[in-house]
């Protein structure tokens, strides 16, 4: 016989499922220690400390990342586009309130870098309390910061940035608004004729579920589109995950390896020692898609 097993929330944080918007599949995390709780304009922030993952952070119960394995998901979203690129130096990140996007983009030779993020809380919330995830990037002399809804920041813009990073959450909540057709058609058009943009997507379990429809849209703007694959322990989704890079003139699926590794060290020179997931082979693997996730 099965023994029930009950456990205390106020020990266990419980990951939200979304019904109609990804499987409902309960994820368990043990409390070891609570950080902060609290409630912003937009949505719910919550820090806590758990055996094996270390910090983590939560917004509206959804898990953003863990201190584990944050630079999987950073080093990914942010090298893999920009070293793509033959020559960025305008970069816009939409969203990303936690700083690790910036943490890595800093590393790289751009002339402007733009971020705008919804939530002003959560920027000061995490320097403060994840001050690991940042690592004081958001001094950069080179950033400007905007509080506002991304979609209508975009819109703003025509043929400017070489690069866009969306580091969103998933579609509900303040993040629901960049995964339409009307966004995506204003990513296409605020970037110039070789850019190239990233999408946060979802998990891979969720492939047929939701992202399959999502990949669908932006292929009907971009010429070249790739689902990017990173695995997140701390996600509720067996460790798959999926980002999605898009570009108008290039494709990142055909530039050599040795390229790529020449960019890096170009670029990043000493400070590519700091990257403990992302490499060239790593930037090729990455696009590499099991056959029924293909689309």
């Amino acid at each position: 016989m099965n023994k029930k097993i009950t456990l205390d929330s106020r020990e266990w944080f419980f990951e939200t499922p979304l019904p109609g918007v990804r499987r409902c599949k309960f994820d368990a995390f043990k409390i070891e220690k609570d950080i902060y709780y609290g409630k912003t304009e937009f949505q719910k922030i919550h820090i806590f400390k758990s055996p094996g993952f270390g910090r983590i952070l939560a917004l509206d119960n959804i898990i953003q990342f863990s201190e584990i394995d944050e630079f999987i998901y950073h080093e990914v979203i942010t090298h893999l586009p920009l070293l793509s690129h033959p020559s960025p130096q305008r970069l816009l990140v939409i969203g990303g309130g936690d700083g690790g996007v910036i943490r890595e983009a800093v590393k790289h030779p751009l002339e402007e870098i733009y971020q705008v993020e919804i939530d002003r809380q959560v920027i000061e919330i995490c320097k403060k309390l994840l001050p690991f995830v940042s690592k004081g990037a958001f001094s950069d002399k080179r950033l400007r910061v905007y509080f506002e809804d991304g979609r209508r920041f975009i819109g703003r813009y025509d043929n400017f940035f070489d690069v866009v990073i969306v580091d969103s959450t998933d579609p509900v909540g303040p993040g629901k608004v960049l995964f339409r057709s009307d966004f995506y058609r204003s990513v296409y058009k605020a970037l110039t004729r070789e850019g190239i943009a990233i999408f946060q997507m979802g998990a891979f379990i969720d492939f047929d579920l939701i992202l399959r429809r999502f990949i669908n849209i932006i292929k009907g703007f971009f010429k070249y589109v790739y689902p990017v694959r990173l695995c997140m322990p701390s996600y509720s989704c067996g460790s798959e995950y999926c980002f999605v890079v898009a570009s108008k003139k290039i494709d990142p699926h055909k530039i050599s390896v040795n390229t790529i590794a020449r960019r890096l060290n170009n670029r990043l020179g000493k400070k590519s020692k700091t990257l403990r997931y992302y490499t060239p082979l790593i930037h090729f693997a990455s696009m590499y898609i099991p056959k029924l996730w293909q689309c």
